[in-house]
């Protein structure tokens, strides 16, 4: 049988669905129309900016590959002076670097390259032995520094990219090269350091992002996915490791010259999902990555400006078909909704009697069918009086749809739980395979009404009675099951209530 819940006459659906189809069908030739116009603008509108986006990451990659060359360049003459002084001894490296011409070199090499912070000796044990910004220097000890562990204890010839730190002269963010200083027997005497201005590198790629317009960002990272600057700069984001795999996709993308479209989620705005486009390139010669990134609303811009006029002309249209189609809903729902109170309980919108008995004959027919056993319970709240006595009829009305949504919670999708009076309710489960189960339903279905209900600061105290009729033990006619579940519920409210109890024999209609 049809749920009656879900009946509706046969002018309404055949209504509904000629104006459905109707409107599908026009809406599907416009839209069709609409879809190709606007996917070829915007295929075309992505793959310009995708260019863009490759040749920008490309001039950025060579930018960044001649200014560390040149800041390279810069340590690599400090080092060859240190070199042609031939020092064997650290002693020997601590007085030579402490001269007030090693400061004036390190001085000059600092002013001849915008993107230089700092230059530096350091001893063997990391304290600064002559920088840059002052002469005699500070007392600073770098021995915690990346590049000090790990070129003190590696003989490294070539030059060391550290992680960005805050200088501790001046709290700037810098990032150094480094390079280890030797003997001739390869023992360690010290460092010479260049530092590379991170906010130096913002600020330049700031410019270049303004002209992207606002949506952008440009970043610079070690190879290691370390980020060593970015515009717009974000300074706690500085020196940490970026985690997705967004760089490595782009570096082995062959498409579109590295640039892909995401919507993976973003380290530097709160992890939150954002769709983009990203292209990553490798700074030829030096551990780096450079990328370049667009948001969806600035790269999609000037389709969003092409879609307007597609919009106007299937617009008006599509409102129109949208408009009846809604009106057509309205109408049906209202109808669906007057069906469903016509078939369930106002207060707790559980299936009524009449649902209830619907239900009934489904199962009995089903079970009789499939040779299966299914089972029907009573259920009486053994003091709903008392609550709207002592309480009110709000706690009442509280109290049944609380224990409604408790009982509903015991049951399978495939039973059946209704209200068929003021404190009465009927279960039917089918496909059930031993009286055990149906206790252990019951039992579960008892334990949880008798739980306190609170409202509005008060406890309300309830319980029930159940009765159970089993087919085919207890009656193998709705009437027949219904009666024995009845009676057994009043058993059980007579023996004590807050009981269960079973049909213990047969009683036959008459």
């Amino acid at each position: 049988m049809i749920d009656p819940s879900f009946e509706s006459s046969s002018n309404i659906q055949r209504t509904s669905r000629l104006v459905v189809t109707a409107g599908v069908a026009l809406a599907i030739i416009f839209l069709i129309n609409a879809f190709l116009t606007t996917y070829l603008l915007r295929e075309n509108t992505i793959k310009d900016k995708s260019d863009e986006l490759a040749n920008l990451t490309f001039i950025l990659s060579e930018h960044a590959s001649q200014t560390i060359f040149s800041a390279n360049a810069a340590l690599e003459s400090v080092l060859d002076i240190v070199e042609l002084s031939k020092i064997e001894s650290e002693k020997a490296f601590v007085e030579f670097a402490s001269k007030k011409e090693q400061f004036e070199l390190l001085l000059a090499k600092t002013k001849s390259n915008a993107i230089i912070d700092v230059s530096t000796f350091v001893d063997s044990h990391g304290k600064v032995i002559n920088f840059s910004r002052a002469y005699p220097p500070p007392n600073i000890d770098l021995s915690d520094r990346d590049y000090f562990i790990f070129l003190s204890k590696n003989n490294y010839e070539k030059t060391y990219f550290s992680a960005p730190v805050q200088n501790k002269g001046n709290g700037k963010w810098v990032f150094y090269l480094a390079r280890r200083v030797n003997n001739s027997h390869g023992q360690f005497l010290g460092l010479v350091l260049v530092g590379v201005s991170v906010e130096i590198f913002s600020s330049l790629y700031e410019q270049v992002g303004i002209n992207l317009g606002e949506g952008s960002s440009i970043s610079l990272f070690r190879d290691d996915n370390m980020l060593l600057t970015r515009w717009p700069f974000v300074n706690h984001a500085i020196g940490t490791i970026n985690t997705n795999q967004l760089i490595q996709s782009s570096l082995n993308s062959t498409k579109r010259g590295g640039v892909i479209l995401t919507d993976a989620p973003s380290v530097y705005s709160r992890n939150q999902p954002a769709e983009r486009m990203v292209s990553f390139r490798a700074v030829s010669g030096y551990p780096f990555v450079v990328g370049s990134i667009m948001s969806k609303d600035l790269y999609l811009a000037n389709w969003y400006k092409s879609l307007s006029g597609v919009l106007i002309t299937t617009g008006f249209t599509l409102v129109t078909l949208i408009v009846g189609i809604l009106l057509f809903l309205h109408i049906y729902r209202k109808n669906a909704r007057v069906s469903f109170m016509a078939h369930h309980d106002v207060l707790t919108e559980l299936p009524n009697r009449i649902l209830i008995a619907d239900r009934l004959v489904v199962s009995l027919e089903n079970a009789k069918q499939q040779k299966t056993k299914f089972a029907v319970m009573f259920i009486d709240l053994d003091n709903l009086k008392t609550i709207n006595d002592s309480h009110s009829h709000n706690a009442g009305d509280f109290a049944l749809k609380e224990v409604a949504s408790r009982m509903r919670s015991c049951i399978r999708k495939s039973d059946t739980l209704g209200r068929i009076g003021g404190d009465e309710f009927v279960v039917i489960l089918p496909n059930i395979e031993s009286e055990a189960d149906v206790l252990q339903v019951a039992e579960k279905i008892r334990h949880a009404i008798s739980s306190p209900i609170l409202f509005e600061g008060a406890h309300l105290s309830t319980s029930a009675s159940i009765g159970i009729a089993l087919f085919p033990d207890h009656g193998d006619n709705e009437a027949d099951l219904m009666s024995n579940a009845d009676m057994a519920m009043y058993e059980a409210k007579n023996s004590g209530k807050n009981n269960i109890s079973i049909a213990h024999k047969v009683i036959t209609s008459t």
